[in-house]
């Protein structure tokens, strides 16, 4: 068994932060979600269904129990191989994103490489 690092994206989601009077400086609305997920598995399509479904189950536990946001479209974003001892740590379930340059900016915290800081001289 392995660990994998899986991003997915969701959009096609139902998030009501657009208000109805711009002039008093509206947030752009909110288009979709990015998700990091730390997943044990034995190869990559196992790592990829499981954390599609944890997402999923949390999602609607969470957001459609109350909210009603509908059911998010996935794509699966990067997906890479943890090969070492210590083990990324993740902040937030989910990160969310007004348009595709704000989900670039979200995406490129997930997918740099770590940082090789113990062999700098």
């Amino acid at each position: 068994m392995m660990y994998y690092q899986v991003v997915l994206s969701g959009d096609q989601i139902f998030f009501e932060n657009v208000s109805a009077q711009p002039e008093k400086g509206a947030p752009d609305p909110i288009i979709g979600f990015i998700s990091c997920r730390l997943i044990r598995a034995s190869t990559e399509d196992m790592a990829v269904a499981i954390a599609k479904r944890d997402l999923l189950v949390h999602w609607n536990q969470s957001f459609n129990a109350d909210r009603k946001l509908g059911m998010p479209k996935l794509h699966l974003e990067h997906i890479a191989q943890i090969n070492s001892w210590f083990k990324p740590k993740i902040r937030n379930d989910y990160y969310w994103f007004t348009d595709e340059e704000h989900k670039a900016q979200q995406l490129s915290k997930f997918t740099l490489s770590a940082r090789r800081w113990f062999w700098q001289r």
